[in-house]
Order: structure tokens, then C-alpha cells, then sequence
């Protein structure tokens, strides 16, 4: 995917940052650049020598154009990678080495442990049925285990006291409001009024959070890699989840409508949610619970709508009328309880 954000490295930039850190002795046997990420540079780099490959992921540089809450957040997926292999049995990536210094490039990078496997998004489509919701029950379970991992404090990785809060409301109150001013700012045309009002009707359903938990909130299908189990059965089973850098400390209920992106109700999506209650004990899965998913979706779907600026047409242009269509639908559902029937449109004009 094309981006504005990628700061494409050359070959022999790569060769010389491998000699930083891995010696003079580690020669890149081959280089290449994987084109799925939308966000970083990202490459795949075989070494002489070493029978695995690893993967370089390049940060953003400083000054490009990004939404708040995008600015320097390599360090958090650094920082979530280690708590993740310290804390559970999650299969993430090693960080082989990182620097956040900018002394030998223009932005942040690490080095890691490649996944051999495939993205889900990849193989979904022909794997088999039960082989999926295999899967949905194993990613319940890792993601249950990540919601183990507590913080001091709610919101995004920050070393700002000021934007470290004190409970959940403050927080994703403080961002969304932060995702509202950076939508405003690049002219994108959303209800921001109702938007608010419905934020504020709902606040209460924020409260019975009361301790923070990881959230890795981009667990996607492009996320997950998996590959055939080394039983002889031949089956899929998650290889490793990736792309932390988006985390924060938060509801663990986020996570259910950023890994589901394509779902606009998690009670949809059965084996997953059954799979993740049991696991973490909870009894039930309430009409509060729907709620605080349909804010956090909404949330995610303002952050889509906003960050197209950085996208080429057309792609730009159809994530932000997708994205718009399901703010409204979950402002539907946040305003009434029920969703749009299909084929209709608020008549109210978006930009009110």
C-alpha cells in the first residue's frame, strides 16, 4: 500500500544498520520491502550466514503529517512486544534491536523475528469453516490473555502525567476528543455535534471500567498470521500477532470491534465471543457491553475517516465514504437502540 508515512530506506542504508547492530560480520544476502503495511516501511531481510530471515520495520519521520495520537508511537509496540513475551504465552515477534535515537536515520526502527506464516486476511477465504472458528476461539484466548496486562493509568503510552488519566471516562473522552479536532482540522465531513452528544448521553456506561487494561486495538485479520499446524493434521493455527503500535490502556472490550472491522455487532461473531466470556469469566455479555463496543467502533471509524488524507485516490476516497457510513450507523444504534434498515440514510446533513 502506498502511503505518505513510509520512509523508504535504501539497500545499502539497511546493510549499514545491520553492521550497527549485528556486527560486521552480518551481510544482507537479500533486501526486500513487503508492500502490506499502510503506515511503515517494512522489510524482509535474508542474512548470510543465518538460516532465518528477519524483518526491519522504519518508523515515520518526524514532521510528516499525522493524526495526534500517530506522533512517535514506535516505542509503544517495542514496549507491548516485551510485556507480551514477559507476561503471557501470546506468540509475538522478538525485537532483535531498536533504536529511537534518529543518530543513524531520520526516524525510529527495530529489528525483529520474522513470521513465516500468512495473514489471515490471505487464507480466510479458503480455509475451512471449522478450521476458522478454530481460529476465532484461539484468538479470544490470546487476546484474553493480552487484557491480563494491567497499567497505572488509562489511555495511550505516554510519559505526559497530564495525559495519564485517572479513570477510563477521562480518557477516552480526552481521545476522542483528540480524533474530533485532528477530523476538523483536514476538513473531514462527520456529525460532530451528534457525535458529542451521543458520547455524553452514554458516559455512564464508561464508569464500570475501573482498572486499565492492554488493548492492542489493531487486531485485524491483516494482523494475524497463521500456518499449518505441525500435527499432520494440516489445519491453520495462529503463528503470531503483530502491530502493536496502536495499543493503549483501556476497556478490553476495544479490542473486539478493531479485530472484527468488517462486523458491525461482536454478537455476530459467536465462537469468538462465547470463546473470549468463558475464558475471561465473565458471565454475560450486556447491553452496556453492546454500547461501550458501538462508542469504541465509533471511534475507530472517525480515525479511519480521518487518516485518509495520507491515501492515494481511490483508495482515500472509498475507505472514507465506508468509514462515514458506519459512524452513522453506530450513531444509529447509540441514539436508539437499532441500526439503519439497509438502503437508508439519515437525511440530516453529515457535516451538522
Amino acid at each position: 500500500m502506498k502511503s505518505r508515512t513510509k520512509n523508504h530506506l535504501t539497500d545499502e542504508k539497511i546493510r549499514e544498520l545491520l553492521r550497527i547492530h549485528f556486527g560486521s560480520a552480518c551481510e544482507a544476502d537479500t533486501i526486500e520491502e513487503l508492500e502490506g503495511g499502510m503506515f511503515n516501511a517494512i522489510y524482509r531481510i535474508g542474512r548470510k550466514r543465518e538460516k532465518d530471515r528477519i524483518i526491519l520495520k522504519v518508523g515515520v519521520v518526524p514532521g510528516t503529517p499525522l493524526l495526534t495520537y500517530e506522533q512517535d508511537v514506535m516505542p509503544t509496540e517495542v514496549e507491548c512486544y516485551r510485556l507480551i513475551r514477559q507476561e503471557t504465552g501470546v506468540p509475538v515477534p522478538e525485537i532483535l534491536a531498536c533504536d529511537f535515537s534518529k543518530k543513524y536515520i531520520a526516524s525510529n526502527y527495530f529489528f525483529m523475528t520474522e513470521l513465516t506464516g500468512q495473514p489471515l486476511s490471505e487464507v480466510m477465504r479458503k480455509m475451512d469453516g471449522e478450521n476458522l472458528k478454530k481460529i476465532r476461539r484461539e484468538l479470544a484466548g490470546y487476546l484474553e490473555q493480552i487484557h491480563r496486562i494491567h497499567g497505572s493509568y488509562f489511555g495511550y503510552f505516554t510519559e505526559d502525567p497530564g495525559r495519564r488519566y485517572g479513570t477510563w471516562r477521562e480518557a477516552f473522552f480526552a481521545m476522542f476528543a483528540q480524533i474530533l479536532d485532528d477530523a476538523r482540522e483536514h476538513g473531514v465531513r462527520l456529525p460532530y455535534h451528534r457525535i458529542e452528544n451521543v458520547l455524553k448521553e452514554k458516559a455512564y456506561c464508561l464508569d464500570a471500567l475501573r482498572e486499565p487494561s492492554l488493548v492492542e486495538y489493531d487486531c485485524h485479520e491483516g494482523n494475524i498470521f497463521v500456518k499449518r499446524s505441525e500435527d499432520g493434521a494440516g489445519e491453520y493455527v495462529i503463528e503470531g500477532i503483530i502491530d502493536f503500535e496502536r495499543a493503549w490502556w483501556g476497556d478490553p472490550l476495544a479490542d473486539f470491534p478493531a479485530a472484527f472491522v468488517l462486523t458491525d455487532d461482536i454478537r455476530k461473531e459467536k465462537d469468538f465471543l462465547d470463546s473470549y466470556l468463558e475464558a475471561s469469566g465473565r458471565r454475560a455479555f450486556t447491553e452496556e457491553d453492546a454500547v461501550r463496543c458501538q462508542m469504541y467502533r465509533m471511534y475507530l471509524m472517525v480515525i479511519m475517516a480521518s487518516e485518509t488524507f495520507r491515501y492515494s485516490f481511490p483508495y482515500s476516497a472509498l475507505q472514507g465514504f465506508w468509514a462515514k457510513a458506519q459512524v452513522r450507523k453506530c450513531l444509529k444504534y447509540l441514539e436508539t437502540g437499532k441500526e439503519y434498515p439497509e438502503g437508508k440514510k439519515r437525511p440530516e446533513s453529515e457535516g451538522k
